[in-house]
């Protein structure tokens, strides 16, 4: 009757450690969506920091999407947020691309 009482201890300590584990991966699901945005708004950083000021309104546009984007990811939680920030950021590399052209 001991072992009954010694497996099912086992059995609820498992499941207590189980439990957590799957639950923090679940959370963490979103963080990939994350990383994605904070990747856009870095490859965004590199051409408009380094862009002296310019006339063209393309240009200029892209640097609002950068300066807007990274105010979204400073206070971004959902995985909604970091998708808008990401959006912002492609917008941005769109116009940096017909600047370019």
């Amino acid at each position: 009757m001991t072992w009954v009482w010694i497996v099912g201890a086992v059995l609820l300590l498992g499941a207590g450690a189980l439990v957590p584990a799957l639950l923090s991966r679940q959370k963490h699901s979103g963080n990939d969506e994350a990383i994605a945005a904070r990747a856009r708004h870095n490859q965004l950083g590199l051409y408009v920091e380094v862009l002296p000021p310019t006339d063209d309104p393309r240009l200029n546009q892209a640097r609002e999407r950068w300066v807007t984007a990274g105010g979204v990811l400073a206070s971004a939680r959902t995985e909604e947020e970091f998708q808008l920030a990401e959006r912002i950021c492609l917008e941005g590399l769109a116009l940096i691309k017909q600047a370019e052209r």
